[in-house]
């Protein structure tokens, strides 16, 4: 008989019964609620109906994730009752190109940071995905168990931030100007002229900065216009321009 309980109170319930003599057997529980932590074990039943032998208990991971603004705070519960121990929790994520193994944490740890606009560039859409996996060490009989916990998917916003003063004066202190994106473009134009409208500086690489020059001569202090246009990775197409104010303090 194979049981279940949810959460960490109560009893637990027969969610099926199993007459095979197959080793190993893989079942699906299709009426688990996904965000509630449950609890399995298989109790060996007589022909008299009586158990006489329980496993031991499975039990599943659940994750839940937040953005904060600045970072995405995953979150979830510690992994119960394997015989052995839980020898880690790695962190899978996906940017758009299929899930990797980006971090793993000790076993005391259930929460993990990660910080967006470390991750912003590497976006191909407009979110970030994540899931927890956990291996059992230990085990007396020599078994390795695998649990996976459920996937989540955080929207990040596409936001484009332009800085509108920056002193390329050789301090180390804002001397280049870049557009701020938080996603990777699809396409990207960005060009900068002065107010009389001559090109001093133009680029379809969301990468390169502007160090302040023009065909490798600085340019004089002022008011400066740029001039974006931007096709985000959901298919939208951005115009914006403003002016930047170029300070040289030496």
């Amino acid at each position: 008989a194979l049981e279940r309980k949810s959460g960490f109170t109560g009893s637990y319930q027969q969610l099926d019964q199993i007459n095979t003599d197959i080793k190993s057997i893989t079942y699906t529980d299709k009426s688990a609620e996904l965000n509630s932590v449950n609890f399995y074990r298989l109790s060996a039943v007589n022909s008299c109906n009586l158990m006489v032998a329980t496993s031991n208990v499975a039990s599943n991971i659940v994750l839940n994730a937040q953005n904060t603004g600045n970072e995405i705070l995953l979150q979830w519960n510690k992994y119960r009752e394997w015989i052995g121990s839980v020898s880690s929790y790695r962190i899978y994520t996906d940017t758009g190109h299929g899930f990797t193994e980006t971090a793993v944490t000790a076993i005391e740890d259930t929460t993990h940071t990660i910080s967006i606009p470390a991750i912003m560039y590497t976006l191909d859409k407009g979110r970030i995905c994540f899931y927890i996996a956990a291996s059992e060490s230990g085990n007396p009989y020599g078994i390795t168990g695998e649990t996976r916990s459920n996937t989540i998917c955080i929207e990040i916003e596409e936001v484009i931030t332009v800085p509108n003063i920056f002193s390329p004066d050789g301090d180390g202190m804002n001397d280049l100007f870049k557009p701020v994106i938080t996603f990777t473009p699809a396409s990207y134009h960005l060009t900068i002229t002065d107010r009389q409208r001559k090109t001093v500086f133009e680029t379809n690489d969301y990468y390169e900065y502007w160090n302040g020059s023009s065909n490798g001569d600085p340019v004089s202090q002022g008011v400066y216009l740029w001039f974006l246009r931007i096709t985000t990775p959901t298919g939208k197409d951005i115009s914006r321009t403003g002016t930047l104010t170029l300070i040289k303090s030496r």
